[in-house]
């Protein structure tokens, strides 16, 4: 099996008052940053830890942000700056400059399992394509075999129907996608709650905080 397919994660620099504003009915924004840096840095743990592939990350609002360094120094990864656009044209641009095949994946979703991206990396090697679907409506990986810009183009990114709008568009394309293991990705402070158990970490510093 080759190593050579790619995993993109996409991150935002986790400034304050910019990241996980939902959140922020529960913690400051400041807090809600510490949440930020915490789930991408478990999703890179986690991707450079299951995924047989070279890992990237894939930044945003800040490019020289210190946090994106550090992971840079830690874990074995290339940071890549996102382009101008909407997520859809920003998904299609990183895999189009990678190549294919090759996968993106959000960092909300850092308690994704090893087997589920193991299993889109066995799918991809074998010249399939693959989704994760989020249980909010939305997706938390796409990893494609072949370039498909139609699921990129006039999505209603951030709503519950991304998912739905995705499969129709595959579907008219005539594009099998392999669906992984639902999960709740972290979006809501009820999906943080409910992902604690997989993040340790996560937990000590709410903990710390007094937020739980």
């Amino acid at each position: 099996m080759s190593a050579e397919i790619p995993l993109i994660l996409f991150a935002k620099a986790p400034i304050a008052g910019k990241v996980k504003t939902r959140l922020t009915s529960h913690c400051t924004d400041q807090q809600a940053a510490d949440i930020a840096e915490r789930l991408m840095q478990a999703s890179i743990h986690k991707a450079c830890e299951a995924w047989p592939g070279k890992v990237y990350l894939s930044v945003w609002l800040d490019h020289d942000h210190p946090f994106f360094s550090k992971m840079q120094q830690k874990y074995a990864i290339k940071i890549l700056r996102q382009c101008d656009g909407d997520l859809g044209e920003k998904m299609r641009d990183a895999l189009e400059v990678q190549g294919y095949p090759a996968a993106v994946m959000g960092c909300d979703s850092p308690h994704v399992s090893c087997e589920s991206l193991q299993t889109a990396y066995r799918e991809l090697a074998q010249g399939h394509s693959v989704i994760g679907p989020a249980l909010d409506g939305g997706y938390y990986l796409l990893g494609l075999g072949e370039r498909a810009d139609q699921l990129f183009i006039n999505k209603p990114w951030g709503q519950d129907k991304v998912l739905a709008k995705t499969l129709a568009s595959a579907e008219s394309l005539k594009l099998k996608l392999y669906q992984l293991s639902a999960l709740n990705d972290v979006d809501e402070w009820a999906d943080l709650l409910g992902a604690l158990e997989e993040l340790p970490n996560m937990h000590a510093y709410l903990k710390a905080q007094k937020l739980i």
